[in-house]
């Protein structure tokens, strides 16, 4: 392909072809990469559009060679902090790469980036040669890795984890389950942002250049309006101190809206000062029970955590949690 062939324009809502054509590049390029991954859900990828991500705006460019669309790049811009950084994602069609389509992409993503402000680039990928490569000639480094374990509940030892659970729970004495999903519990938001606000602090986080996150009441909310408006259906369960009243302890699984076979594990946070009571076990157990009432057609759980988080990783291996890859996450600056 002659490079100069090559277009690349931002995405709306007032053109839905451009819409359907990225929405299937990024499709058929997970499903060549990441065959056993869920396909990106249509509903949250159209509303996208309606409701923009809470973090900050997100631009899509489309990348044609003539009439024929060949890829895809997503830039993320951070609205509340890490004002220096830029969030990019590219996928190129399997049948157009290694062509400069993936490179060209970057190059007006970084231009989009630049025009904030931002000098500092971060991406996210499995460190398979292919991406590491790429990545290695755009001048980026992994700051982090983090591993992908999976859960299926087929294979799931079900008196096992009743075990585990009664054995938690002993440990776990002064403390309820509060279960939630749509509508966050108004009475525990400020303690929900708090534990929201630990989590880049308290996550191991490598050599990653982050400024950890600061999430108020109000943010948390349009967070998770923003999440709910994309479809997702969530299951969240969280833990009350009883002595005090406040909510020490969190964890969260999300089903997309049109792929009712999959559901990721997503944030368990446990307050530094009520640690050692296995409150991250007993959340995630009883989280894990109430999706699995709410949605039978859920056979596996996706899960990441930094390669090195070991407190969490022993929790989920203990669940049946069992490791898959490994995914870099990427760094540099915007040249």
């Amino acid at each position: 392909m002659a490079q100069s062939t090559l277009e690349i324009v931002e995405v709306s809502a007032d053109d839905p072809a451009a819409v359907d054509a990225a929405f299937t590049i990024v499709g058929a390029s997970l499903h060549a990469d990441l065959p056993d991954l869920p396909p990106e859900c249509r509903y949250q990828f159209d509303m996208q559009f309606r409701v923009p991500p809470p973090r900050g705006p997100r631009t899509l460019l489309l990348a044609r060679d003539g009439d024929e669309p060949v890829g895809v790049a997503q830039v993320d811009l951070t609205a509340h902090d890490n004002f220096d950084k830029a969030v990019v994602d590219v996928h190129v069609h399997p049948a157009h790469r290694r062509r400069g389509v993936g490179r060209a992409l970057f190059a007006q993503a970084g231009a989009v980036a630049r025009a904030d402000g931002r000098t500092t680039v971060l991406g996210f990928s499995p460190t398979g040669a292919a991406p590491s490569a790429f990545a290695a000639s755009l001048g980026l480094t992994n700051g982090l890795l983090d591993a992908r374990r999976r859960l299926l509940l087929a294979d799931v030892d079900q008196a096992a984890l009743d075990r585990l659970e009664a054995d938690a729970l002993a440990r776990a004495a002064g403390y309820r389950l509060v279960h939630w999903g749509d509508t966050l519990p108004d009475e525990h938001v400020e303690d929900l942002a708090a534990l929201d606000s630990s989590f880049m602090a308290e996550t191991p986080m490598g050599d990653l250049v982050y400024e950890p996150e600061k999430v108020d009441a109000a943010r948390l909310r349009e967070q998770h309006a923003a999440f709910v408006a994309w479809g997702s259906r969530r299951y969240e369960t969280g833990l009350i101190h009883e002595a005090t009243g406040r909510m020490v302890a969190w964890t969260a699984i999300k089903v997309a809206r049109t792929v009712d076979w999959h559901a990721w594990q997503l944030i368990t946070l446990v307050h530094p000062a009520h640690r050692g009571h296995r409150l991250g076990l007993v959340a995630k157990l009883a989280n894990l029970r109430t999706m699995r009432a709410a949605e039978p057609g859920v056979t596996v759980i996706d899960t990441f955590n930094a390669a090195d988080n070991s407190y969490m990783i022993a929790i989920n291996e203990a669940m049946g949690f069992r490791f898959v890859d490994l995914w870099a996450n990427w760094q540099g600056p915007l040249a």
